[in-house]
């Protein structure tokens, strides 16, 4: 019985951590939109605050994460293959 406790509680703050990144399929800096599907040099042109290659578990190069902090939250454009291929919103 504890260990149902235990494996309830865990799985209840996972699934809290979990829900605190939304992804969409777009994000509006400034003027202009970045989409699912654009191209990195769109995403270049931002000028992301942070740069993070992502990696495989056998240490290959699997693409880019670009982070841009704004007020309250952190946006991650995840990239591969020169694709933009997933957009999220991260609360500070």
């Amino acid at each position: 019985m504890r260990h149902l406790v235990c494996t309830a509680l865990l799985l209840a703050s996972t699934l809290a951590n979990a829900q605190s990144l939304e992804c969409y399929s777009s994000e509006r800096f400034g003027t202009e939109l970045l989409k699912v599907g654009d191209s990195e040099r769109a995403v270049i042109e931002k000028e992301p605050d942070r740069e993070v290659q992502l990696e495989t578990i056998f240490g290959g190069a699997a693409g880019y994460r670009y982070d841009f902090y704004k007020r309250n939250r952190t946006i991650q454009v995840y990239v591969r293959h020169g694709v933009i291929i997933r957009i999220c919103r991260v609360p500070d």
